[in-house]
């Protein structure tokens, strides 16, 4: 497919040249939909190709505290709103920009005054389609989007379903930066380790020796845990056991796996686990915040958590503590001998969804193409600006205008991680979007920087969290939630109060006022909650039969 190759460092600049004048309008946050095209314009042969007249197309946004926007930039005026209108002739306006998005686009939808492209969860799209307020974007899609972004939907080809209803398509999944980042790990304090001249854990039993010996040589208790069991599930992993996901059971059908069997072997480990002081002995008061103070106070070095452990609390260890202090992460080993497999959930950011009134609905897929083209294809074309984008967080305006190739963190990794085994001193610039990851951790490993410890130990540690997701992603060793795709209908009405009554009934077994046996009870309690309802709904809609 033919690409115009423009330089797009001049849209950084503004809009002081002349040829960009017409491109530069200011643009409110209120009433953008006003400004839509009121006529279809005449489509373009090519689809890279601009509009001869301009295409005006409106959208919402949720306000990001994370961008920062450069002088004479704001939501309405951006580099990427100045290159969908240099490249394709296409205005892009913002109806609103909200910190409440979710709030303010219900009111939006109950008024029936949608822009003409947003994002929607599942209940709105399937509330939007059944209120016949949007396209059918079967045909367009398959007319007009790119190799690339068809390849991202054939690659999540299930998830690219959940966005077709009676058959058509009617939302475009956002996708999401891949599965890379779903698996937990053990995360063990390194100078602690190193001092007592400790063996990296090869099994459960492994875990807690280490956690024992440095209870013993350091004081305070041994594994963290907070008031949700976060820790807990992670680790119920180690005995085949899947919390919070569906799974197949010995008959075939689907079950939720918080509830089978596998769950009260690794609840009663766990629970004779803190009969023998080794689980935070406090856990039942603290939620995942007072947990992670736990590190920073060094009452603890053993930590089952999520692979951003670097970013938070890893800069508060680095800076009270100093580098040697920072916790490093490991595979989740079994407890009995067999595989472990890590839990992998439905993942998709939301729905893309076009108006009926849109008068030229193809221009959304023009600017999906757009997206996927500069974040993935883009670096060799101007670094400057993906540099520029990604140094301001400029990444995120495009809110409804964007699908997230599913390969973006694993192939981010691959790069980061080769450029660092070659060299400490290679231009982030050469790196295109990948180049502040690399930066950060030169940063982290030349000088200790506190804000490179988030990215060395995600990404450029010789021990780090995508090193371990890789090798399980490679090896195939994980597990899909059998929900891939949005949830039934008593889920969504008391899912969480579901979730509840295990979280409470697992505590009451963990701290000793009911026994292991209070698991069946507990069970059949959830059942009748809600469970066995919901159980129905899942097989009906997920199952094989």
């Amino acid at each position: 497919m033919r690409k115009r190759k423009k330089v797009l460092a001049v849209l950084l600049t503004g809009c002081m040249m002349a040829g960009l004048l017409a491109g530069c309008m200011e643009q409110g946050t209120g009433g953008g939909s006003s400004k839509s095209s009121k006529e279809a314009v005449e489509i373009p042969e090519d689809p890279w190709d601009p509009y001869e007249e301009t295409v005006t197309i409106s959208t919402v946004l949720p306000e990001n505290a994370g961008i920062q926007f450069a002088e004479g930039d704001s939501y309405d005026d951006n580099p990427w709103y100045r290159a969908y209108k240099e490249w394709f002739n296409i205005e892009v306006v913002n109806d609103w920009v909200s910190n409440d998005y979710d709030t303010k686009l219900n009111l939006t939808i109950a008024d029936k005054s949608i822009p003409d492209v947003f994002c929607v969860d599942a209940q709105q799209l399937r509330q939007l389609k059944e209120a016949d307020m949007i396209y059918d974007l079967t045909d367009i899609f398959d007319e007009y989007a790119s190799d690339l972004l068809k390849g991202y939907m054939e690659q999540e080809s299930d998830t690219f379903e959940t966005g077709h209803l009676d058959g058509k398509l009617y939302g475009i999944p956002q996708l999401s930066y891949g599965i890379i980042d779903q698996p937990n790990q053990i995360w063990i304090r390194k100078d602690w380790k190193e001092n007592l001249k400790l063996e990296d854990p090869q099994t459960m039993d492994d875990v807690i020796a280490i956690a024992k010996a440095f209870q013993e040589n350091y004081g305070g208790y041994g594994l963290t845990e907070n008031q949700d069991l976060d820790c807990f599930k992670m680790l119920a992993v180690a005995w085949g056991a899947h919390p919070d996901i569906w799974v197949e059971t010995a008959d075939g059908s689907l079950g939720y796996g918080s509830v089978q069997p596998e769950m009260k072997e690794a609840l009663a480990a766990y629970t004779q686990w803190y009969a023998d002081g080794i689980v935070d002995p406090e856990f039942t008061t603290k939620d995942l915040e007072k947990m992670l103070e736990g590190e920073i106070s060094e009452q603890t070095g053993v930590s089952p958590y999520y692979q951003y452990w670097g970013y938070d609390p890893g800069p508060s260890v680095v800076q009270n503590l100093g580098t040697d202090a920072i916790f490093e992460p490991y595979k989740i080993p079994s407890a009995n001998g067999e595989e472990v497999l890590a839990n992998v959930t439905f993942a998709n950011y939301g729905y893309i969804v076009v108006s009926k009134d849109c008068k030229n609905p193809e221009a959304v897929l023009k600017l999906l193409n757009f997206y996927a083209h500069v974040m993935d294809e883009g670096d060799q074309e101007d670094t400057d600006f993906i540099n520029e984008l990604f140094g301001n967080a400029y990444t995120n305006i495009p809110y409804a205008l964007r699908v997230i190739n599913p390969d973006t963190d694993y192939n981010q990794f691959i790069k980061v991680t080769d450029t660092l085994a070659v060299s400490l001193d290679e231009d982030p610039a050469t790196l295109g979007k990948d180049g502040v990851k690399y930066s950060n951790c030169v940063d982290f490993i030349k000088e200790g920087a506190s804000t490179g410890v988030g990215d060395y130990l995600q990404q450029g540690g010789p021990k780090s969290a995508y090193r371990i997701s890789k090798e399980i992603i490679d090896n195939e060793e994980y597990i899909r939630d059998a929900m891939w795709g949005p949830q039934t209908e008593t889920l969504l009405s008391a899912g969480s109060t579901l979730d509840d009554i295990l979280i409470e009934g697992f505590t009451k077994i963990i701290v000793g006022e009911e026994s292991i046996d209070y698991f069946d009870t507990l069970v059949a309690d959830w059942e009748s909650a809600g469970g066995a309802k919901a159980t129905e709904e899942i097989n009906e809609t997920y199952g094989n039969n």
